[in-house]
């Protein structure tokens, strides 16, 4: 039987070489130009009608540009059009755009794409533009914003001045977050008169939103003389994008209304703006929506569905929306594992990873940080030593930060310390500050000094103004009575100016979100709020509940450190949704930090006093307690 290789070569397009005219050639190249782009074997066959052409006395500029284009069309023959331009005796501005734009492709090619670019003895406006767009492309923006600075003093550069350029240098604004520059840009494209294309008034909105100017942006968004459904789209998510979650869903609906009709793109945006403010309710008026328009018949607006349903606590919803799908995707397959391993559920991460090696596919770099994620939220080391070793072994796929830093979460929490260290150790990609973040929590559990502080230290290095690993440093230090490092703790966080994140807590009842502080007292039915939590507690310590008070500061006496514990903003918005929704359905509370773990007893205790499921999301997880116990199994 024929290899595979040789079957292939078989089927490869061939190209015969006959040619002996100008016509012949230019014909020639038309045929060759879309095969060499794909395969680097017609290589020889582009050479060979390079030679052709040289030999025709004199070739034409226009014929030498196009033996240029075609040479320079593939990595593989480039520096044989380079050669080419070298040896021609006259090329014109044509041919050197030809060579930049081709050098200009990779960020390894921009520096000889400059050089040959300063060599050029004229410049037009492709010239500019190409420069100075892959200047803003390779992480360069500065370098771009004073090539196009340039441009405007060089003599003979008016002509370049246009919506290329102009376009290149907002990118390069945008990029590098200089808004003073932006308005420059703006003044000065208003004054030439070339704010009429439409690509100019994307690039001037865009420019302003990524320098933190929404408004802005929605300024000109608001001037722009023609706005289509992907202008609209952009808009919205600019407000996403900063933050501001309500403002883009409602500008969702101005657009709606503006008669403007969504397409997948839009739904799968606001779906995803939908997952990371936890806006259930209105994440399920937008799938209505969908499923009316028929806009969300696609995998990539399916996907954001039950992202979106697996980031609220409804894994029932997102499994039925994945399984109504007719061909779902990779990024669906990975939406659901990820879904299942956030919720606590990661048996069923791993038994639909199973279903999807079954089915065919193969999976990605994000879909075993899904996979690695199950294993860790399960304490399943040896399982996840074994996908850990697949990604490379058997998929050939390199470790990420991201695969490194779930499986020192695995083994910290494990409290397999010395091979966590050996890991981290013998990486592969510089350790990020989830690693070290993973590797924090796990040393909080059990206590872990020494690699505490060296976790501590990577993360004063990679964000010192981080709260949270000052936070639980010192909670670790007071756990074994180091009571002076507390202090000392304190102290450096007091110096630099660092205050603790305040916690809070949200619930979602009736038409509006309630937010809860530790303590608070602000709410119109705290009175309520705090009767119900009362009867609770004489209930809890009648079934035995002891208040463990060593997630509280050590210098508090006991009697106030259980006052103080018994009103952290997850216990108030539990007791408010018990008070607010109905008894059959769900309490949904999230969290901005991580549950402590006697709210995690507690609310184990609440939820088989009132018989009612309660989902908590705290920063790292889902918590679903039911009949008093947690699909954590007490494991987070």
């Amino acid at each position: 039987m024929r290899s595979r290789a040789a079957s292939l070569r078989m089927k490869r397009p061939s190209f015969s070489l006959s040619v002996t005219t100008a016509s012949q050639l230019h014909d020639a190249i038309d045929r060759l130009l879309p095969l060499l782009r794909a395969d680097a074997s017609h290589a020889p066959a582009a050479r060979a009608l390079a030679a052709a052409a040289a030999s025709l006395r004199p070739p034409s500029t226009l014929l030498s540009n196009r033996i240029l284009h075609l040479l320079s069309s593939h990595p593989a023959t480039l520096p044989d059009a380079l050669a080419l331009l070298s040896s021609l005796p006259s090329p014109d501005v044509c041919s050197y755009n030809t060579l930049v734009a081709a050098l200009a492709r990779s960020p390894r090619g921009l520096a000889s794409a400059r050089a040959l670019f300063d060599r050029m003895p004229r410049r037009d406006h492709f010239s500019w533009s190409a420069i100075v767009s892959a200047h803003a492309r390779y992480g360069q923006p500065r370098a771009a914003l004073a090539l196009y600075r340039r441009m405007l003093r060089e003599p003979g550069s008016a002509g370049a001045d246009n919506e290329f350029t102009a376009s290149s240098a907002l990118v390069a604004a945008a990029a590098a977050q200089c808004v003073r520059a932006g308005r420059e840009l703006h003044c000065r494209v208003v004054r030439r008169g070339i704010d009429a294309d439409a690509v100019i008034w994307s690039a001037l909105a865009d420019m302003y939103a990524k320098c933190g100017r929404v408004d802005d942006a929605r300024s000109v968004f608001d001037e722009m003389p023609v706005r289509d459904v992907v202008s609209w789209t952009a808009m919205v998510e600019r407000y996403f994008d900063a933050g501001r979650g309500s403002e883009g869903f409602k500008y969702f609906v101005h657009m709606v209304r503006s008669g403007v009709r969504p397409n997948e793109f839009t739904y799968a945006g606001v779906l995803r703006a939908c997952a990371e403010f936890t806006s259930e309710k209105l994440g399920r008026q937008v799938h209505g929506r969908m499923a009316k328009s028929r806009a969300g018949d696609s995998c990539f607006a399916e996907s954001a569905l039950v992202h979106m349903y697996s980031k609220c606590g409804d894994m029932g919803t997102a499994i039925c929306v994945f399984e109504a799908t007719p061909k779902p995707d990779l990024v669906s397959w990975t939406a659901v594992i990820s879904g299942f391993a956030q919720n606590g559920q990661p048996e069923e991460a791993l038994r639909y990873f199973d279903m999807f090696l079954r089915s065919g596919f193969r999976p990605d770099h994000v879909t075993f940080v899904g996979v690695l994620s199950a294993c860790a939220h399960a304490g399943l080391v040896d399982k996840g030593l074994e996908v850990f070793h697949s990604i490379k072994d058997e998929y050939g796929i390199e470790h990420t930060a991201e695969h490194y830093a779930c499986v020192i979460d695995l083994l910290s929490r494990s409290g397999q310390f010395e091979l966590a260290e050996q890991m981290i150790n013998k990486m592969s990609v510089k350790p990020n500050k989830f690693l070290w973040a993973s590797l924090l929590g796990g040393c909080r559990i059990h206590k872990n000094i020494r690699l505490a502080r060296w976790a501590a230290e990577a993360l004063f290095e990679i964000e010192p103004e981080n709260p949270a690993t000052y936070v639980t440093l010192a909670n670790i230090y007071a756990s074994v009575g180091l009571f002076d490092e507390v202090e000392n703790v304190r102290q450096i966080m007091g110096s630099k100016g660092i205050a603790k994140i305040p916690a809070s807590s949200w619930i979602e009842a009736g038409k509006r979100v309630h937010v809860f502080l530790v303590g608070d007292k602000s709410h119109p039915q705290a009175e309520e709020i705090y009767a119900l939590l009362k009867k609770l507690y004489v209930k809890m310590r009648e079934e035995g509940y002891v208040a463990d008070t060593g997630f509280v500061l050590h210098d508090v006496e006991d009697e106030q450190k259980e006052q103080d514990i018994g009103y952290h903003s997850e216990r108030l918005a539990v007791a408010f949704g018990i008070i607010a929704t109905p008894g059959d359905s769900p309490i949904k509370v999230f969290k901005n930090l991580r549950i402590c773990g006697d709210c995690h007893t507690t609310i184990k205790f609440i939820s088989r006093i009132v018989q009612r499921e309660i989902i908590v999301r705290d920063s790292n997880r889902f918590h679903h307690f039911k009949h008093g116990s947690c699909s954590c199994r007490d494991y987070w």
